[in-house]
């Protein structure tokens, strides 16, 4: 099924996520599923919607499709690429993670979608100055290794990350909740030199979308998830950075964290170190400095070769259900 159709059935009333990814997993045709009966039809749909939906699809999906083709057009005349689960570009580390998304909205570079070198530098909005310049020198240093910097344009870390990346000359990638109206204000010109730097600016939401919690949290798994390991650099025991760890942790991700209190001068009872001082005394996170970045190269290479290399010869095609070996 092409994805100007599996657009124009999620503006079916009724079709929720889980349905549109059995309607993709069944790998039927648009015209093989509305040639269904209301029972066979019914058994990819779930929920209250289910009878508005089928009748939807039966009676009513040219004007759906129309309406796609047009909303499809007038991404592309803003620049915007949309991208479906079926497309041959779609992320395949997004394929592996619980809860992919359906659809992309892409501005910039979208070779860095399937981009094999990955690391998320994140961190809390109200970093310290020594956070700030660890993240900055964390990004430099592995964006002149040829990694890209994943990130969220958030004030504090995220931004120190990406202009880490920028100053290297290097790859970043931004996660946001809408790729055309930038969220923060402040960050609207950042948003723009990534993309002059050939960068890329990724969201699962249309543009137009009001940005509000449950969208940040949803954003951090995709942070994660096109990652081969999370930096957390500041971060409380609570907070957003931490919804991006557990994130990781979920989707076997690597976590490295600096070692703060290592650091001359660094504010000891800072709150915003908590977090990261918790995850490296418990176990969770392999404590940094730049004296063993080379050591964390090696890790990043064997868990690269472990996510894109060895991959079960027999796994699912089910959205979200791929395996690797040894996860």
């Amino acid at each position: 099924m092409n994805k100007t159709d599996i657009f124009a059935l999620s503006l079916i009333k009724g079709l929720g996520k889980k349905s549109l990814f059995n309607i993709i997993s069944s790998g039927l045709s648009i015209s093989e599923l509305r040639s269904l009966d209301e029972n066979e039809l019914g058994n990819y749909i779930m929920g209250s919607g289910k009878v508005n939906a089928i009748n939807s699809i039966h009676e009513l999906f040219e004007h759906y499709q129309e309406k796609a083709e047009t909303e499809i057009g007038n991404l592309n005349d803003n620049d915007i690429q949309f991208i479906a689960f079926s497309d041959e570009e779609f992320p395949f580390l997004y394929k592996i993670i619980p809860d992919p998304p359906i659809f992309l909205y892409v501005k910039g570079n979208h070779e860095l979608l399937n981009y094999r070198k990955g690391i998320a530098v994140v961190g809390t909005r109200e970093c310290s100055d020594i956070g700030r310049n660890v993240a900055f020198n964390t990004a430099k240093y592995f964006a002149e290794n040829d990694f890209n910097i994943v990130s969220g344009l958030a004030l504090g870390i995220d931004t120190a990350g990406h202009k880490g990346a920028l100053e290297a000359h290097g790859k970043t990638t931004s996660i946001v909740t809408d790729v055309q109206n930038i969220y923060p204000e402040e960050n609207i010109q950042l948003s723009e030199d990534i993309l002059n730097q050939d960068g890329l600016l990724i969201s699962e939401n249309p543009p137009g979308t009001f940005p509000h919690r449950g969208l940040f949290v949803s954003r951090d798994r995709l942070q994660s998830g096109l990652s081969l390991a999370v930096f957390p650099i500041e971060t409380d025991i609570k907070g957003g950075t931490m919804h991006t760890v557990q994130f990781a942790q979920d989707q076997n991700r690597l976590l490295f964290c600096p070692d703060l209190l290592s650091i001359p001068k660094y504010p000891n009872n800072f709150s915003k170190s908590r977090g990261v001082i918790q995850l490296i005394n418990d176990g969770k996170a392999i404590a940094f400095n730049k004296s063993i970045y080379s050591e964390v190269l090696d890790k990043l290479k064997k868990h690269e070769v472990f996510l894109w290399d060895n991959i079960s010869e027999n796994q699912s095609n089910e959205p979200g259900q791929l395996k690797l070996d040894g996860i």
